[in-house]
């Protein structure tokens, strides 16, 4: 299993920022059984749908990532679980002041 993890500078969930998030998660990415988590304490709602965008940091670099729409399917107090529709778009970005 591929797994790859931010630690996030922001979230948004269907065009809404997520605060207090620690972590995004994902879990076979570029499979069709792609799936992730959130670690927060604003789970967001199961069942609802929509885009989930993340930038933040993994292995000394920032990214912004895009994943097209996802669903929640299990939250509890410290995050949620969800499952990924689409192809997972990944964009690295420079970081400010490294030149």
């Amino acid at each position: 299993m591929t797994t790859e993890a931010y630690i996030p500078e922001e979230v948004t969930f269907a065009g809404r920022q997520i605060d207090e998030v620690f972590a995004v998660t994902l879990y076979d990415p570029d499979s069709d059984d792609a799936h992730g988590s959130i670690t927060t304490h604003n789970p967001l709602a199961e069942g609802e749908r929509g885009p989930l965008i993340v930038t933040g940091t993994r292995g000394g670099k920032r990214w912004r990532i895009t994943l097209p729409e996802i669903e929640p399917y299990r939250a509890t107090a410290v995050g949620c679980e969800f499952t990924v529709f689409g192809r997972v778009q990944r964009e690295e970005l420079r970081v400010t002041g490294s030149e």
